[in-house]
């Protein structure tokens, strides 16, 4: 099969959810499959096959075939060297620089939505790191709110398949904010009324925390969801399956994934209470 059919029936087959990896394959995005797979300690033969099996899709590099994979290997701990070198993500470990000359007001307000949100466990953290000597960075890690920050650069185990389903794009942003993870927002009809009765449209510049909704130019519906954080980067989880992790990557990489159909648009959505807290702000300053 060449690559070009191959991407053509996989786009088809990728349409239905039962077909788990043509629906969210594993993406190779702005590098070579030598160079994705370096220091993975498979053997050259291995990553010749994966090299023959990928295909296209948009501006990514799409490898759909684990299960045929799975079969060349030669022992148990090979076909499990294979399946997790299968789970490589790239992301980006964020740090904010912070110095004496770091303007401590203006970093707590950004990162507690622009609101007084989040500042009584913001402000000690930053204001310690700008004032001792010999520190000169914070990692992004520390100023999420709570199940982000437990869930980022993890991969969901089984036990979160509980209620029938993996958390997917629209179960991670829409939690962005809780503690604890609500998990009626698995059922897509639930997660969308949410987004309708708490949220409102915005546009860019995005802040800290707003969502972000790829929608479908024809029907208006919502095909991945992404938490905005700074200067182009996002927190995604890009697939409903255990392959997939929580990361941070560059807004530009996500819209490589989701709108290579150029049948899309990204819309920015705020939270109504942070939207009129942050609108008041605005006026008293």
């Amino acid at each position: 099969m060449t690559e070009k059919t191959r991407a053509v029936i996989y786009a088809e087959l990728a349409k239905y959810p039962e077909n788990e990896y043509q629906a969210d394959p594993v993406l190779i995005i702005g590098t070579t499959v030598e160079e994705w797979y370096k220091g993975s300690r498979l053997r050259p033969e291995i990553i010749s096959k994966i090299k023959q099996l990928c295909y296209t899709r948009g501006e990514a590099t799409a490898f759909s075939d684990i299960p045929v994979l799975l079969n060349y290997a030669q022992s148990d701990s090979e076909a499990r060297a294979i399946f997790k070198a299968c789970t490589r993500t790239r992301t980006l470990m964020i740090r904010l620089k912070l110095d004496k000359n770091s303007n401590a007001e203006e970093i707590i307000r950004y990162w507690s939505f622009g609101t007084g949100i989040r500042r009584k466990d913001l402000e000690p953290m930053v204001r310690s790191v700008i004032e001792l000597d010999g520190v000169d960075d914070l990692g992004i890690v520390h100023i999420l709110p709570a199940l982000a920050r437990k869930l980022l650069y993890t991969y969901p185990g089984l036990d979160m398949a509980k209620h029938g389903v993996m958390p997917d794009c629209h179960w991670t942003s829409l939690n962005f904010f809780n503690y604890e993870p609500h998990e009626y927002l698995l059922d897509a009809r639930l997660a969308t009324s949410q987004v309708l009765e708490q949220f409102v449209p915005v546009e860019p510049p995005y802040q800290f925390a707003d969502v972000l909704f790829f929608l479908d130019n024809t029907t208006g519906d919502a095909f991945h969801s992404c938490v905005h954080l700074a200067d182009n980067l996002v927190y995604t989880k890009n697939g409903r399956n255990i392959l997939s992790p929580w990361v941070i990557m560059r807004l530009d990489d996500v819209k490589k994934i989701y709108l290579h159909k150029g049948d899309g648009r990204v819309q920015g959505f705020r939270r109504k209470d942070i939207a009129a807290e942050k609108k008041a702000a605005d006026e008293v300053r």
